[in-house]
């Protein structure tokens, strides 16, 4: 039970029943994830929620943020309160982990393969959750914050059922969580693309601004030391080549030390997808009934996984990047030589020392 009194922003737009309503879900939210977490403001002590049922959830299938359209953030309604009050509430509470990770670093079927997950496996699946990336800035400067590590990582280790696990798939933002996971043992996979195929995925239509914009690239050239001088860092090939190396070398640094973390190639999802029989028993996860799974798998792999409105598939996909992949191929070509200095390793037929396949 709560013991004091609770500061909820919107009160004074709410009905009485409202109120007791949302002071209730307050009493179980350390267990209940019927309260969603969708914004934090740190600096200014202040958490905004949704109310969402398993159906929510279930229709959120893209990302856990408000937005237009399908997949985004579905919920029943939205109230704000002091974080303060949500850290107290946690503050007894020790993280006992019931919680799996897809890591990725975008552009990889990342959504697919989760959603893949959840036709086959009892999961309550977070995708790109909103406050793990405001997380991850906040340690940067913070690092011993346990307090508030410890209370976001509890608000995102909450499910339905005892045999429900939840299926985390933050952004490629919050990766450098990376180092903190696996202090909590939390068992995890590393899905990844070859690096010429996100090249071209970072080279399709606008993402070219997105890749552009998505890292300080100085600083992946002094943490993969790497000459500025050999580099130009303008062109899109090179700062995804850059990402893709981050990415790379950062998860060969803590699967060496882990018996928690694999990787996963991207292609030996799409050529393979009885795959996610081996990535559910890594995660942990429990098998469920589904009568329909194999028809929702079917359709997952025949449908753009992030809005559910046109066909899309393996070989469609593989023909869109072929053909960027063509038209940038000099860069592309250079990109992969410098890669291959980095790593040691041809990169053509890269693979990481700690595969689960």
């Amino acid at each position: 039970m709560i013991g004091k009194k609770i500061y909820i922003n919107s009160e004074k737009y709410m009905s009485n029943d409202q109120y007791l309503k949302i002071i209730g879900q307050l009493d179980s939210i350390q267990s209940s994830p019927k309260l969603f977490p969708f914004s934090l403001d740190i600096q200014n002590n202040k958490i905004d929620f949704v109310e969402m049922e398993k159906s929510h959830y279930k229709q959120s299938f893209f990302i856990m943020s408000p937005g237009k359209g399908p997949g985004y953030l579905k919920s029943k309604s939205s109230f704000s309160m002091k974080f303060d009050d949500i850290v107290d509430i946690f503050k007894e509470i020790e993280f006992v982990n019931n919680s799996a990770i897809i890591f990725n670093h975008g552009f990889c079927c990342g959504t697919l393969l989760s959603r893949l997950l959840e036709e086959s496996f009892n999961v309550l699946s977070l995708k790109e959750p909103p406050l793990l990336h405001t997380l991850k800035h906040h340690l940067e400067n913070n690092k011993n914050d346990t307090t508030i590590k410890n209370t976001i990582f509890c608000l995102h280790n909450r499910s339905f059922s005892k045999k429900q696990r939840v299926l985390w798939k933050p952004s490629d933002y919050a990766f450098d969580l990376i180092e903190h996971t696996e202090l909590l043992n939390i068992p995890s996979i590393y899905l990844y693309s070859p690096l010429r195929e996100y090249i071209a995925s970072c080279s399709k239509e606008k993402r070219d601004q997105w890749i552009k914009n998505r890292a300080n690239f100085e600083k992946i050239l002094n943490y993969l030391e790497i000459s500025n001088i050999k580099i130009d860092i303008t062109k899109t090939a090179n700062q995804a080549m850059l990402y893709w190396l981050y990415f790379a070398k950062k998860f060969t640094h803590f699967s060496s030390k882990s018996n928690n973390l694999f990787a996963l190639n991207s292609r030996d999802l799409l050529n393979n997808p009885s795959v996610i029989a081996v990535v559910g028993k890594h995660l942990k996860l429990n098998k469920k009934i589904n009568i329909f799974e194999k028809s929702k798998i079917k359709k997952l792999l025949n449908t753009y996984a992030k809005t559910d409105n046109y066909v899309f598939n393996k070989d469609i996909r593989a023909e869109q990047l072929n053909k960027i992949i063509k038209d940038n191929q000099s860069d592309i070509d250079d990109a992969e030589k410098i890669a291959e200095e980095v790593l040691k390793k041809d990169i053509g037929n890269f693979r990481f020392d700690k595969e689960l396949i």
